[in-house]
């Protein structure tokens, strides 16, 4: 699942590395090039909703199969790009192939973990999804340089491939019909009294599964897993997976979903922004930086991501305990958004640092320490966001996140037909002041959460009990 996640998020971002061998050989336009990154973005989103459906009906293997389909082969067609048709086509499967990951893969994780083990292990997908950003336009540049633009494709098909035989071959089926077992679990005590005294019921699940029968290799590795109780007629299948997705949809007006996709979308446009700048600025004087010392770039990132992972995975699990054992083994959802402040002020700095250090020319360290409180932002606040709407909705995992992807996604989409005329009318050092105090706003959202953050669920518990039983019923 890491490598999946690493390999389509480098997959989805090494496009820009390459653009200047893209339109040496091919006349495709840079506005096109940079407009694609618009429909990558609006892949990835729909995506991450219409693939959902599969990990409930269909089993999770299916979505990681499907999805390193889709990144060998918009791989494929990126590396054979000629028109720009083609340069829109890839983008638009590759984008189909991250919006595969980006919701089942912290589902998945979620489902086979404890609760206060999640900070630890959210973290680990959110630092594999670092490391396929930054790391990917990297790679792909050198690629470039020490090839053309096409290296960068057929590399990405390479991997893609090697990783769809070890998803197909490694990856076991990881879905578990609860709802076999829901009678038992709502009578447990009284039926282990019962069992004590001598008297059995006739429940079939009484040992709750104990003594099941593995499944067979065959059964692990088979690319569909349907459910039993499951009709399997075409029609009642398209009825389910439309039933599903409108259920998916519902989720977004959950407000920890709207307060995480929001992070997460403010952190899509921070990248098109700092990425927008590199291309602009970097390569002309004072500066005049080569591809290869842009590329380079991505390194204080990666860095900085790494120790934001660290404070807003491991140290919110650890903060989690200690806040249980005073609260008598209460936890709220709303404790990990404590964490949100010290990101967002460090972040802020960081677009400050990078704005004033590239717009006044400043001494180098200045945005490279920038761009490391931007990296550091970037882990942080997905970590935290997304923890905080697994830990409100554990029967919604999948939906809900399915839907932050969506709605982050959308708003990358926008700023990425914005950034440019926005640098251009506003200059660089007043849009990261905007930039900044934006950051500023959306992190300290965080305040109301954890004032009224409870009434809010409470609120929408009817709703979000409804929806799992609509979601259940088939």
């Amino acid at each position: 699942m890491m490598l999946c996640t690493a390999l389509t998020a480098a997959i989805s971002n090494d496009a820009s590395a390459p653009q200047d061998s893209i339109n040496e050989l091919t006349g495709i336009s840079y506005d096109d090039l940079n407009n694609s990154a618009g429909i990558l973005f609006v892949a990835i989103g729909f995506s991450c909703w219409l693939f959902a459906p599969f990990a409930s009906m269909l089993g999770r293997r299916i979505g990681l199969i499907l999805g390193m389909v889709f990144s060998v082969a918009g791989s494929i067609w990126f590396g054979a790009i000629k028109t720009t048709g083609d340069v829109y086509g890839s983008q638009l499967f590759i984008g189909i192939a991250e919006g595969s990951t980006e919701a089942l893969v912290p589902f998945c994780l979620a489902s086979i973990f404890f609760r206060h083990q999640l900070g630890s292990v959210i973290t680990m997908y959110v630092l594999s999804y670092a490391l396929g950003t930054y790391l990917g336009p990297l790679i792909a540049n050198y690629v470039s340089i020490a090839d053309t633009f096409r290296w960068v494709g057929w590399s990405g098909a390479i991997a893609s491939a090697i990783t769809l035989l070890l998803v197909f071959f490694l990856f076991e089926e990881d879905l578990f019909d609860y709802s076999l077992y829901q009678s038992h679990r709502d009578n447990l005590l009284m039926k282990f009294s019962l069992m004590q005294k001598g008297i059995r019921t006739n429940d079939a699940d009484i040992e709750l599964g104990y003594h099941e029968l593995p499944w067979s290799v065959g059964q692990r590795l088979a690319p569909v897993t349907i459910n039993a109780h499951q009709n399997h007629d075409i029609g009642s299948f398209c009825r389910q997976y439309f039933r599903l997705l409108y259920v998916n949809l519902k989720t977004i007006y959950f407000p920890p979903v709207l307060l995480a996709g929001l992070n997460w979308g403010l952190q899509s446009a921070i990248l098109s922004f700092y990425l927008t700048t590199e291309d602009t600025y970097l390569y002309d004087p004072p500066f005049n930086y080569s591809g290869s010392k842009v590329a380079l770039m991505n390194i204080p990132c990666l860095i900085g991501a790494v120790i934001g992972c660290l404070y807003a995975g491991s140290l919110t699990d650890y903060f989690i305990l200690w806040v249980a054992r005073r609260k008598k083994g209460v936890v709220e959802s709303e404790y990990r958004l404590v964490f949100n402040f010290l990101s967002g002020i460090l972040g802020c700095a960081g677009l400050l640092m990078f704005g004033f250090g590239i717009s006044k020319n400043l001494d180098w360290r200045v945005h490279y320490i920038g761009l490391g409180l931007i990296g550091y932002l970037f882990s942080s606040s997905c970590n935290i966001t997304m923890l905080y709407v697994i830990d409100t909705y554990d029967q919604l995992i999948l939906e809900s996140l399915a839907m932050v992807g969506l709605i982050n996604n959308i708003i990358g989409c926008i700023f990425t037909f914005a950034c440019s005329p926005w640098l251009d009318s506003s200059g660089t050092q007043n849009t990261y002041i905007a930039l900044a105090v934006i950051t500023v706003g959306v992190m300290f959202s965080a305040i109301p959460f954890m004032i009224w953050g409870k009434n809010w669920r409470k609120a929408t518990k009817k709703a979000y009990i409804d929806l799992v039983e609509a979601r259940d019923a088939y």
